[in-house]
């Protein structure tokens, strides 16, 4: 069991570490100018089709249908932006976290006793963390293939003056001849966009499942250390010596989840507003729909899942580890500390530490709370909509 389940975790930080290296974030102490730049690119690709849907929401705002469809739009990339400009202007953060975690991690659950016990709940990660990459998939690379198939549907039934779509709902401020050199190049320049808030957007999402399962990981570390240092440790120099490394390394996990809000506190906030909005759209775009084929099926269920899911795995995980740092204090209180006046000490001020809690920007706590609190504001904003769209 724990061989499968190393296995299962190592395979899983080296999906993270991929996605990380595909917009320059896992690289050497001194990378690269290059890498440093690749995210910025990334970004870069996405003003080009911004600008076209922006102008096609301008043009389109007194219809509702038209207006919320490209709206949902224009909050995607925004999302995107806020998270890779997050990444940046933490990227001293994001560094210093890989530090403090990854390495002692790795060294952490190669140790027998404790391999079961921090890699708990890995499958339960893993798989949270792989939907949410299909969906961001599915849903992205919709927007490339339904043109194309659009396209050549066309083309099959031999169609005397064929259609050539954009993947994106887009205005420009210039013509865009039906499969000329321009038509092309906006194609390609809208199918790189696509490509970089795939690439950013499960990059991103998944460095933060990864630290709070190894945050998590170490707090049970604390809790097996406390319960059983009677088992190994005899004397009391050895108890102290316990105690005292474990006061550390709460200490680094302190600093660790501060580093984790500071990056991520914006993100969180941002996700949990913008997905609401985006949610109501696609659910009043598919209310206002007759007929729906089968893409458009496949399109909108795959971005209400990217939406769904990325809120539930920010606010779970979060959840799950104030739960563990709850169980840390229970176990500190559990410790053998009766008739022991200095590892009372101890006790008492390991018991005086808050437990850790993720929020958004100190602006609200990041739970489950949070998931219900989104469906509800997507239903709210849902029957507002229709309320316009009738009037």
């Amino acid at each position: 069991m724990s061989k499968s389940k190393l296995a299962e975790y190592i395979a899983y930080e080296n999906l993270i570490r991929l996605l990380l290296s595909t917009i320059g974030l896992w690289s050497p102490e001194e990378s690269s100018l290059f890498c440093r730049s690749i995210i910025y690119l990334q970004m870069s690709t996405c003003i080009l089709p911004f600008i076209g849907v922006f102008n096609f929401f301008r043009t389109n705002f007194t219809n509702v249908s038209l207006a919320t469809k490209s709206f949902s739009l224009l909050a995607s990339y925004l999302t995107v932006i806020v998270k890779g400009f997050a990444i940046v202007l933490n990227r001293k953060d994001v560094k210093d976290l890989r530090k403090m975690l990854v390495s002692h991690y790795n060294n952490l659950i190669r140790d027998p006793k404790m391999t079961n016990i921090v890699l708990d709940q890995i499958t339960t990660f893993r798989r949270l963390s792989y939907v949410a990459i299909f969906f961001v998939v599915v849903a992205c690379m919709s927007y490339i293939i339904i043109p194309i198939i659009f396209i050549i549907s066309q083309l099959i039934r031999g169609a005397d003056h064929i259609k050539y779509i954009l993947p994106f709902p887009t205005i420009y401020n210039w013509e865009i001849p039906p499969n000329g050199f321009r038509y092309r190049v906006h194609f390609l320049t809208e199918s790189f966009a696509i490509f970089s808030i795939i690439l950013i957007t499960i990059a991103v999402d998944n460095l933060y499942s990864l630290h709070v399962f190894q945050i998590i990981g170490f707090l049970r570390e604390i809790s097996y250390r406390m319960k059983h240092f009677h088992e190994d440790n005899d004397d009391k120099g050895s108890s102290d010596l316990v105690v005292r490394r474990c006061v550390f390394q709460y200490g680094i996990l302190i600093a660790s989840c501060r580093k984790l809000q500071r990056i991520y506190g914006p993100i969180i906030l941002w996700t949990m507003g913008t997905n609401a909005v985006i949610l109501c759209a696609v659910t009043f775009q598919l209310s206002q729909m007759s007929s729906i084929s089968i893409g458009r099926i496949i399109l909108f269920t795959a971005y209400a899942g990217v939406k769904l899911i990325q809120v539930f795995i920010y606010a779970w995980a979060g959840t799950r580890l104030t739960a563990e740092s709850e169980d840390c204090r229970a176990a500190y209180y559990a410790a053998n500390w009766v008739g022991n006046k200095s590892f009372m000490r101890n006790i008492i001020i390991m018991l005086a530490q808050k437990p850790l809690i993720l929020t958004a920007c100190n602006y609200s706590i990041v739970s489950v709370e949070m998931f219900g609190s989104v469906l509800n504001t997507t239903a709210s904003y849902f029957l507002l909509l229709n309320t316009f769209d009738e009037a």
